[in-house]
């Protein structure tokens, strides 16, 4: 009985989504209607089965049954591609984006044991992000994963479960840019790029923030941000209270003070869970773009 009420949602699960419809045609065993594929020709009801005995309207008796797992699973394959290639289209980066968003667990370069241990704890805290909607923040200097890992966080959590959810990637530096351009614009083609991601900023069940600090200066030289920079961040953080975010910087705390004001610094800070990539950065060794 279980195994025919669960076939039995992911039935309606798949005629509500226009995979499957049911046709007229009874089961006459079961007495149930048959269904087919919405994507079949009208005519062809000879393609019509039931799906809880395997009969076809032709009379035939497929040797395994109605294969409706294997339909969900396809379709729910199909969403995931799809929910992915979202999130690289409507994310905010300069980056090369087959590079930004082929990033996984998997080939996270652990060069040594506390590499190792940094992408231990980022798994654990991926793991925690399915129930929890936790804010994360991985600091240290540039190439030693943190964005890496930020990417691979995001996946793994958008493809657990249902394929319904939306990300996306901003950096921070490139979004203030396009911000400053959107105002002289004519065409107002940045600005629609930009309300786009805005309003994924809001809704996204997962937000990563990459880079912050980075506007002006660098880790040498901390810039005291502007108030325009100051206040997109303020925005920013506002718009994931209570919601999942993994933040990325290439500044210390202390850095992260006298880049914003303290405001600004306590409200990043507040209730977060940060790891230090306190680890060289690999590319000048081996070539690999791992930031």
């Amino acid at each position: 009985m279980k195994n025919l009420t669960s076939k039995a949602v992911m039935i309606a699960n798949l005629i509500k989504q226009g995979i499957l419809e049911e046709v007229e045609t009874i089961c006459p065993e079961c007495k149930s209607k048959m269904v087919r594929h919405v994507t079949d020709e009208p005519t062809q009801v000879d393609y019509a089965v039931c799906p809880n005995c395997g009969i076809t309207a032709s009379g035939l008796k497929l040797k395994h049954g109605a294969d409706i797992e294997s339909i969900d699973g396809k379709y729910q394959a199909q969403l995931q591609k799809q929910m992915w290639q979202g999130v690289v289209k409507n994310s905010i980066t300069l980056g090369n984006p087959d590079a930004i968003f082929s990033r996984r667990f998997a080939n996270f370069k652990a060069e040594n044991d506390r590499a190792k241990e940094i992408g231990n704890q980022a798994y654990i805290l991926a793991e925690q992000m399915r129930t929890e909607p936790l804010h994360v923040m991985f600091t240290g200097q540039t190439g030693a994963g943190k964005t890496h890992l930020a990417v691979a966080m995001m996946y793994k959590y958008l493809m657990d479960g249902e394929a319904n959810k939306h990300g996306i990637l901003v950096n921070f530096s490139d979004y203030v840019a396009l911000k400053k351009l959107a105002m002289n614009e004519m065409n107002g083609e940045t600005q629609r790029l930009l309300t786009r991601a805005d309003k994924l900023v809001q809704k996204s069940e997962i937000v990563i923030l990459d880079d912050i600090g980075a506007e002006r200066g660098g880790t040498k030289e901390v810039v005291t941000a502007t108030d325009f920079e100051t206040g997109l961040l303020l925005q920013f953080m506002n718009a994931r209270e209570g919601k999942r975010l993994i933040i990325t910087s290439n500044l210390t705390s202390e850095q992260l003070d006298k880049k914003y004001d303290q405001r600004t610094t306590s409200r990043i800070m507040y209730r977060i869970q940060g790891i230090e990539f306190d680890i060289p950065d690999y590319r000048e060794k081996s070539g690999v773009m791992q930031s």
